[in-house]
C-alpha cells in the first residue's frame, strides 16, 4: 500500500522568490519562455517521478510556476488507490482546465492506467499517459504546444534541443529517490501491480548518480523508496524464494543505503515503506544505528489477524509483524514504526477489528496511516461476496476508534523528545518561526529562530511541549 494520499503542490522553496520575480516581470507573449505547473497526488514514488518530469521540462526552457496560476502546460500525476484518489485526481485536473482553458494537459500516473475515460470528461483533449510513458511527458508535451502554438518561434527551438543532460531544477530540502517501481505480489485490495507493472529496479551506480544530482540541486534529506523495496535485493535473492530460505535478504538495499549516506553535502537518508515479510536483521541495524540514517522504519501492518491477512493475501503473520517490531524497539528505543491499516476488509470481524487495534497497541506505532477500504475494480477483493463487506457504520466507527488510538500513541511517542535536543531539517521560514521534521518522522515547530536561518539549514533544537500534533521548541 503507497503512503497516506495526499495532495503535493511541487512547489519547491527555492523556487518561491524566483516565481515572485517573475510575476513582477511579465514578458510578451512571442517572445517568453512556456510555462507548466504540476501536482502530485499520492504516494513518494510519484513525487519522484513528478520530480523527473519537471528535471526534464525545465532542461527543455520550461519555466515553473504556482499551479494555482496561469499555465501553458498543467502536468497531474494521479493516484488509484482508492476511489477517493481517483475523485480527487479528476477535480485537479478540472481545475487546471478552469486555470486556463486554452492550456495542454497533461495527465499521468495509476489513475490513467487504471481509468484513462475518466479525465476525458473533465479536461478537452488531454495529453494522457500511463506510467510506463510517464517521462516522455515532457517530449511530447512539447509537440503538442508546437502544434497549437505554430506561430511562436519559442516552441519550435525547443523541440530542437536535446536535453540528453537535463539541466538541474530547484528542489525541496527533502527530496526523493526512486530505486524500484512495480509489484509481483497481488494483494487482494490492491490495483498497484496492474498500473505499475512488473517489479524493476534500478542499479546502484544510477541510483547514486542521480542522488548525487538531487543534492547538487539542493536536498538536504533523501528519501529512498520504492513500490515494493524489498524487491531491491541480489539477483540470487528474487521474489520467489521462500523467506525462510534467504540470507541477508536486504545486503543490496543496506549497501545502496549506505552509499547515499556517504554523499557529501546530504544531511540525512530516509527508508519508505518495507514489507513485514522483507525485514531482515540487517536491515534493522544499518537503519537504527548509521549516523546519518533516520531512525524511522514503516511497516504496512493493513490486517489485525492471520485470518485477515489470508484474505488480503499478505505474505506474513501477526506474530511475524510483531517479532519484528519488538526487535525494532530493542535496537533502538527512540526509533520510530509508522504503519498502514486498512479498516472496513470485506470479512473483518469485530475479533479480526480489535486484533488490529492490539498489534497497535503492543506495536506502539508513532503514526498509523488510516485506510477505510474501498473496493477497487480488477482485483480480487472487489469480487468477494456481498455479505463479506461491511457496513458503512460499522466501517465509520472503526475509523474514529482507530483514529483515537493512533493520535493516543503518537502523542506517547512524542513526548519523550520533550525536554531534548534534536536537530531539525528547516523547511520553512517565515516571521522569525521555523517548520521541519526531526530525524524521527515528527513534526517540530520552531519559535525565535535567528534571523540568518534559511529552509535547508539543520538546527539544534530543545523541545519544550507538544501541541497539535507538532514538536514545539525553541533554538538551543
Amino acid at each position: 500500500m503507497p503512503d497516506t494520499i495526499s495532495i503535493i503542490p511541487q512547489k519547491p522553496p527555492e523556487l518561491e522568490r524566483r516565481l515572485r520575480e517573475q510575476a513582477r516581470s511579465p514578458i510578451s507573449d512571442a517572445t517568453r519562455a512556456p510555462t507548466f505547473a504540476i501536482y502530485t497526488l499520492g504516494c513518494k514514488v510519484n513525487q519522484s517521478d513528478s520530480h523527473q518530469i519537471a528535471r526534464l521540462l525545465m532542461g527543455r526552457g520550461f519555466r515553473r510556476v504556482e499551479f494555482r496560476q496561469s499555465a501553458d502546460l498543467y502536468v497531474i500525476d494521479t493516484c488509484t488507490v482508492t476511489a477517493e484518489a481517483d475523485k480527487k485526481s479528476r477535480k485537479i485536473a478540472a481545475r487546471a482546465h478552469r486555470n486556463n482553458p486554452d492550456a495542454l494537459i497533461a495527465i499521468t500516473g495509476c489513475a490513467v492506467a487504471s481509468d484513462a475515460a475518466q479525465f476525458r470528461r473533465v479536461a478537452p483533449d488531454p495529453l494522457l499517459l500511463d506510467n510506463s510513458r510517464k517521462l516522455e511527458l515532457p517530449e511530447l508535451a512539447v509537440e503538442k504546444l508546437k502544434q497549437r502554438h505554430s506561430a511562436t518561434k519559442q516552441y519550435s527551438l525547443l523541440r530542437e534541443q536535446t536535453a540528453s543532460e537535463p539541466m538541474p531544477v530547484a528542489t525541496r530540502e527533502r527530496a526523493v529517490l526512486k530505486v524500484q517501481d512495480g509489484c509481483n505480489h497481488r494483494c487482494a485490495f490492491c490495483i498497484i501491480p496492474s498500473v505499475r507493472g512488473a517489479s524493476q529496479t534500478k542499479s546502484v551506480e544510477a541510483a547514486l548518480h542521480e542522488a548525487r544530482l538531487l543534492v547538487s540541486e539542493g536536498a538536504k534529506e533523501i528519501t529512498v523508496t520504492g513500490v515494493s523495496l524489498g524487491d531491491y535485493r541480489n539477483a540470487e535473492y528474487e521474489y520467489g524464494v521462500r523467506n525462510a530460505e534467504l540470507k541477508n535478504r536486504n545486503a543490496k538495499l543496506c549497501a545502496l543505503l549506505r552509499g547515499v549516506a556517504e554523499i557529501e553535502g546530504l544531511a540525512r537518508v530516509r527508508v519508505s515503506s518495507l514489507d513485514p515479510a522483507d525485514v531482515d536483521e540487517e536491515f534493522l541495524q544499518v537503519v537504527a544505528n548509521h549516523p546519518k540514517i533516520c531512525p524511522h522504519i514503516h511497516l504496512a501492518l493493513q490486517g489485525g489477524s492471520a485470518t485477515m491477512l489470508r484474505q488480503m493475501r499478505r505474505r506474513y503473520t501477526p506474530e511475524l509483524f510483531l517479532k519484528w517490531a519488538r526487535r525494532w524497539s530493542e535496537i533502538r528505543p527512540d526509533g520510530a514504526l509508522t504503519t498502514d491499516i486498512i479498516v472496513g476488509f470485506p470479512g473483518e470481524s469485530e475479533d479480526d477489528w480489535q486484533g488490529a487495534l492490539n498489534i497497535a497497541r503492543q506495536a506502539k506505532f508513532s503514526a498509523i496511516h488510516v485506510f477505510p477500504y474501498s473496493p477497487r475494480p480488477g482485483t480480487a477483493a472487489a469480487e468477494f461476496a456481498d455479505e463479506l463487506f461491511i457496513a458503512p457504520e460499522i466501517q465509520k466507527r472503526r475509523v474514529a476508534e482507530l483514529l483515537s488510538l493512533a493520535n493516543q500513541l503518537s502523542t506517547e511517542y512524542a513526548r519523550q523528545f520533550i525536554g531534548q535536543v534534536e536537530p531539525v531539517l528547516i523547511e520553512r521560514v517565515c516571521d522569525g518561526r521555523g517548520d521541519g521534521m526531526i530525524p524521527h518522522y515528527v513534526k517540530a515547530r520552531i519559535e525565535d529562530l535567528p534571523d540568518t536561518t534559511r529552509a535547508g539549514d539543520v538546527v539544534s533544537v530543545q523541545f519544550s511541549a507538544w501541541k497539535n500534533g507538532e514538536l514545539v521548541g525553541r533554538a538551543n
